[in-house]
């Protein structure tokens, strides 16, 4: 059976839950103690946020996409790699000539995981671009980690994915 328990993945989510709650209470604190319209329009601005919130993490999936598929792209076919057009490995189907096709955002609610699902004989051929193979005299060519550290995704505090989100809970409460 094949191992595929390192393949390279970059995750996007966030957890409004906790804010949604604490704008619920707020609001309904609001309408209780009769201050007009208030409690409505604080709902209406956590929904609007809410809705950028999202629409920010589509755009930050979206260049995250792009970027590691033009990584795989330029990694992949030149003479170190030893996959180029033509080399006999390159004629496989399963191999990397369809890994940047099979590059995907996969959707769950609020989390999207960003990864290829090409496979040879059940092994995920994406981990042995991102990590080589020592076996095999296979170099690592890195395109999700360097694309993380350019997009800024790796960085707790800054990062575009970071910026993109701020941005759409200011625009929802503004």
């Amino acid at each position: 059976m094949a191992d595929n328990s390192h393949v390279p993945e970059i995750q996007l989510s966030y957890d409004d839950m906790d804010a949604r709650m604490t704008i619920a209470r707020i609001a309904a604190t609001l309408d209780s103690q009769h201050f007009g319209e208030s409690g409505h329009i604080l709902r209406t601005m956590m929904t609007a946020a809410d809705i950028n919130l999202g629409r920010a993490t589509n755009k930050a999936a979206n260049e995250t996409v792009k970027e590691v598929a033009d990584l795989m792209r330029m990694r992949q076919y030149h003479g170190k790699s030893g996959y180029g057009p033509n080399s006999k490995v390159f004629r496989h189907k399963a191999n990397n000539q369809h890994m940047v096709e099979r590059l995907k955002d996969h959707v769950n609610g609020q989390e999207h995981r960003i990864y290829t699902d090409i496979s040879n004989n059940g092994y995920n051929y994406s981990q042995a671009f991102e990590y080589g193979l020592l076996s095999k005299n296979y170099p690592a060519h890195h395109p999700f980690e360097d694309a993380a550290n350019h997009l800024g995704l790796s960085h707790v505090n800054g990062g575009n994915f970071e910026n993109y989100a701020d941005e759409a809970i200011k625009k929802g409460f503004s």
